[in-house]
């Protein structure tokens, strides 16, 4: 599908204002940049430009409380989420607590003995800690009933979130959440790190020369690493973290962030917003979909080497213990939705009393990207099950689930990913009733997965200064996807092989040009290719790939055409 093209004026207008070549401001047209202004933000993120924090609901009630506990040395715990947002963002505001003085600890959730948010546990730890003020952190909208629990023991609590409100509002000292309807925040988008962040801006602002100058952007690596991970829209406020995040990524000297990169083979590469989503977050998730996710906390809050390279090296087990279970519970949900019959239905409902809670969200997110249909997994025994969902554009999953509540327990999360518990018995219904919804909503058309085209680009104007430029708009991720283009009237300048794990290699010529292509998971269209090598068209990503200290021009496939 290719995307609206802007008017050729316009390009040209941008072309003359912003010194680039037509091929690059069209691209920018294309993509809904209307001045050189905005192309100038987008291309140079600055923290001069975030939001003032005091924009957010209860910001100032909440820096008074904390600045109160901090100034009477009472006990402060931090209350997490278990994925890497929350880990993160638990990391991030320990070290400022930590740093302003505070007498705090931190504590993180068992994802199957305690499941997701500020629940009755964490009340009870922080009773036993003698704490006084809780913080969440990444958590806690919807624990109306833990917060109400808290305070008649005289704990009070400050919500800092970034998942849909539904309904009522804990009744907590401070309530920080940019989707609160009442909120006047302007970015509605940010991770629950994000949030933490903004607090963090809230207390030195509120106390200045309380914190050193530096210190938001030297832990920007940790907020770049838990709004990448958490897959919200990278634009506004979370590009600038993600852009600046990502180099401070490639030079931080947290023991805990080169440990990581160490185990994860990353220690000399370039961390791109990719690494981050596939490489590193699933490390620090591993912890907590397998293990006990504070092990990710002490990993950033390190401060000796020697100790992070040993819960590195336990984390990097722990994710490859993880993705043998991945791939058996994949198996064993293809092989569900095998029996069910050759037509798909419009949601993906599966359950089993053998998969591990930890892995739903990774497996139901590959059955979402394989069938393109809005998918929920859950582990469930003879009384209660666990869930995770996973949509596609254009479907709120939270919402979906907010028109299946009467067969739910409880349920959470944002548009592109939910979490719910739910009765046994009531499992077939609430299959039955989300299909209703999802029929309802969708089209036919739109089970079908689209690439959104940039425009069409011959292999002649694929060269290292578009790489360059293209680098210049990443990272990439929702809400500024990668530019793809496409290439008519190819052919093979080389037989295509198969290589690692089912990825397709070849060279393509168009007007006496050979490109070499790589097509990662695309190694079952080398035969089709090889039998009927006539012309083809490609989706693709122009790409410097280094090998062995040589860079050349690569194209990355995204999707083949046989004619």
């Amino acid at each position: 599908m290719l995307r609206n093209p802007a008017a050729p004026e316009h390009a040209r207008r941008l072309a003359a204002e912003l010194g680039l070549s037509l091929t690059f401001a069209s691209l920018l047209a294309n993509r809904g940049f209307g001045t050189s202004e905005e192309v100038h933000e987008f291309l140079e993120p600055s923290l001069q430009r975030l939001v003032d924090a005091f924009q957010m609901r209860d910001m100032e009630l909440a820096t008074a409380r904390i600045w109160q506990a901090v100034d009477a040395h009472e006990p402060v715990l931090v209350y997490g989420d278990y994925d890497v947002d929350g880990i993160t963002a638990t990391t991030l505001l320990t070290s400022a607590l930590m740093r302003l003085g505070a007498k705090v600890s931190y504590f993180i959730p068992d994802r199957i003995r305690d499941g997701y948010g500020f629940s009755v546990r964490g009340v009870d730890v922080a009773r036993r800690r003698r704490t006084r003020l809780v913080i969440t952190a990444d958590c806690g909208i919807t624990a109306t009933a833990e917060v109400r629990l808290a305070r008649e023991h005289g704990i009070d609590v400050i919500v800092t979130d970034h998942h849909e409100p539904l309904g009522e509002l804990p009744d907590a000292i401070a309530v920080l959440n940019p989707k609160r309807k009442d909120c006047p925040y302007p970015f509605k988008e940010l991770a629950g790190v994000g949030v933490v962040l903004k607090l963090v801006q809230g207390l030195v602002a509120s106390r200045p020369g309380a914190l050193p100058d530096s210190f938001v952007m030297e832990h920007l690596d940790l907020v770049a690493l838990g709004t990448i991970a958490d897959v919200v829209p990278l634009r506004g406020e979370n590009r600038i973290f993600a852009k600046i995040g990502l180099e401070q990524i490639c030079t931080s000297q947290k023991p805990g962030i080169i440990a990581l990169k160490d185990v994860a083979g990353l220690r000399a590469r370039r961390v791109e917003s990719g690494h981050v989503a596939y490489i590193l977050a699933p490390r620090i998730n591993a912890a907590g979909r397998l293990g006990n996710a504070e092990s990710g906390v002490r990993l950033l809050l390190a401060t000796e080497l020697g100790e992070a390279t040993t819960i590195a090296e336990s984390l990097e087990e722990d994710n490859t213990n993880r993705k043998k279970i991945d791939e058996d519970t994949l198996e064993d949900a293809l092989e569900q939705l095998r029996r069910i019959g050759p037509e798909l239905p419009p949601a993906i409902v599966l359950w089993s009393d053998s998969w591990h809670p930890g892995v739903l969200g990774i497996v139901a997110s590959r059955l979402t990207e394989r069938f393109h249909r809005p998918t929920v997994l859950i582990s469930a025994d003879e009384d209660e099950g666990k869930g995770s969902g996973r949509s596609i554009p254009g479907f709120d999953v939270c919402q979906a689930l907010q028109e299946c509540r009467e067969h739910l327990i409880g349920f959470g999360g944002h548009s592109y990913a939910a979490g719910l518990t739910i009765r046994a018995e009531q499992m077939q219904a609430f299959r039955a009733r989300l299909c209703a919804v999802v029929t309802r909503q969708l089209q036919p058309d739109d089970y079908v997965p689209k690439l959104s085209i940039d425009g069409p680009l011959s292999l002649d104007d694929c060269n290292e200064e578009l790489v360059e430029f293209l680098d210049r708009l990443s990272p990439f991720g929702i809400g500024n996807a990668e530019p793809l283009f496409i290439a008519n009237d190819v052919r093979l300048a080389s037989p295509p092989m198969v290589v690692s794990r089912n990825h397709l290699k070849m060279s393509l010529r168009q007007n006496g040009r050979d490109i070499d292509c790589i097509g990662f998971g695309m190694g079952h269209l080398a035969g089709p290719i090889q039998s009927d090598p006539g012309r083809v068209s490609i989706a693709f990503v122009p790409t410097i790939n280094v090998w062995q200290n040589r860079s050349r021009l690569q194209l990355k496939l995204r999707d083949i055409q046989i004619r």
